[in-house]
Order: structure tokens, then C-alpha cells, then sequence
């Protein structure tokens, strides 16, 4: 099942780029985690233009990402730790997870989710919030909606998508 995590999603490719990043990181197991996220937090800027996110939102690879040099929120900092990892030989899975709060009370043009990773290290699954570069122990104030390789692989490619899975996943809920 872990081996299933170590595949590449159309959105999580690992090119020459993403490996010569990689071949950066040195030692096992966890010690890659701070590494990863280092990298991620030092070279990529957080950008909250809402034009630039409507253009790019759950559009871009993590390739795109790394080369246009920002991200845009939660998304794109997860696919990015997830193909370095993935990299590393560290099987990750990509975990779409919505607010509780938004599933009880959740207004319908203002979607409440989030994306973590889960790493496969020493025989079991961890849980990475690689936005806030931390460790989880349980996904205390979210319900997992989706997990896989990627968002893509997971059917969502733009905030229309994402906003109507929402609510569907919240109605049969």
C-alpha cells in the first residue's frame, strides 16, 4: 500500500529539476522532513494576490510552482513537500481534509479546507502540515475528504471543482 504513495501524479512528477532539489537533502527518515520544508519556506513566497490565485488555484504542477518561484496557500506547498519526499524514496500521500466547523455551519461561497501529507517513515503513517512546516498527530478540527497523489488525481483542478465536491461530500455527510 506505502509503495502505491512513492507513484507520480500529473501534478507531482518528479523531472530532473525536482531531482537535482532533492539530491540536496541528505540522511534518512525524518531527518529529510525539516529539510523539505526548509527548502520550501526559504524558495518559494507566499502570494495572496486573489487575481493570481483565480488564475492559477489547483492549475499549476509542482514543477510550475518551484518555477514560478510562489505559492498560493496550502495547496501548493503540499505538492511541492510531496514531490521532494516522494524524491527522497519517502512514499506521501496527498490528504484533502475540511474544516468540522465548515461542515456544520459552512457557508456555500466560502469554502473551509485544507491539505496536509502523510509520510511513510519507519512503519508508519505520519501526518505533515507542510503550510505550517509541522508534524501532526491527529487531524483534530478536520474530516478527511479525499486522500491521493495529487489533487488532480483526486478529481479537483479549480476552486469550481473543489467548491462543488464540498458541498456534495457535506450533503451526503
Amino acid at each position: 500500500m506505502e509503495q502505491d504513495f512513492l507513484k507520480e501524479g500529473n501534478q507531482t512528477k518528479i523531472t530532473e529539476n525536482i531531482s537535482k532539489i532533492a539530491s540536496e537533502f541528505t540522511g534518512e527518515s525524518f531527518d529529510l522532513i525539516p529539510q523539505i520544508l526548509k527548502w520550501i519556506h526559504k524558495n518559494l513566497k507566499s502570494n495572496s494576490d486573489e487575481k493570481i490565485k483565480e488564475k492559477v488555484f489547483r492549475k499549476r504542477t509542482a514543477v510550475q510552482i518551484i518555477e514560478d518561484g510562489f505559492t498560493t496557500g496550502c495547496t501548493d506547498v503540499a505538492l511541492v513537500f510531496i514531490v521532494l519526499a516522494r524524491a527522497k524514496g519517502i512514499p506521501t500521500k496527498y490528504v484533502e481534509a475540511i474544516r468540522n466547523k465548515w461542515m456544520e455551519i459552512g457557508d456555500e461561497d466560502s469554502i473551509d479546507g485544507h491539505v496536509f501529507a502523510e509520510v511513510f517513515l519507519n512503519g508508519e503513517w505520519h501526518i505533515i502540515d507542510p503550510t505550517d512546516a509541522c508534524l501532526k498527530f491527529w487531524y483534530d478540527r478536520w474530516i478527511i475528504y479525499k486522500i491521493g497523489l495529487d489533487s488532480w488525481d483526486i478529481g479537483i483542478h479549480d476552486f469550481q471543482e473543489l467548491k462543488q465536491k464540498f458541498l456534495e461530500f457535506r450533503k451526503d455527510f
